[in-house]
């Protein structure tokens, strides 16, 4: 399916091979305006086929809603696991703030529940200059 027009680079030593272009997932969740399923899977089936492999989202963008339609459109892609890398966020959510073990580790197992996925490839922490130092540092 995927045209491999674009270049893959190496992200460190970890073995991930990254597409030079990401598609950054925040319209799926309508952050910008409303965005319909069957665009926001068009765009997910065109840019894989351009050669993107690096699907970036997180539980902030829509209030859980780009997690949930980036699942659904990776899933409808019908690709094995192995063939894209999905990015995803912890520590900033709809209602403020949390950097806490406990949160992270709940906030990672929603995740993958919306995304329909049995893991992610990176996890980020969002915005973590705006939590509490407390949370970040225990």
């Amino acid at each position: 399916m995927a045209a491999q027009t674009l270049q893959l680079r190496p992200l460190g030593n970890t073995g991930l091979n990254l597409s030079s272009v990401g598609f950054g997932a925040s319209p799926l969740g309508k952050v910008f305006g409303d965005v319909s399923e069957q665009d926001a899977f068009a765009a997910v089936r065109e840019a894989f086929r351009l050669g993107v492999n690096f699907f970036d989202t997180s539980p902030y963008y829509g209030g859980t809603l780009s997690e949930k339609v980036l699942g659904k459109a990776l899933k409808a892609l019908g690709v094995p696991r192995d063939q894209y890398i999905v990015s995803t966020k912890c520590g900033r959510y709809k209602e403020g703030f949390d950097f806490s073990a406990e949160r992270v580790t709940k906030s990672i197992d929603e995740s993958l529940e919306r995304l329909q996925l049995d893991y992610v490839d990176m996890l980020q922490c969002h915005d973590i200059e705006f939590g509490s130092l407390d949370q970040v540092l225990y």
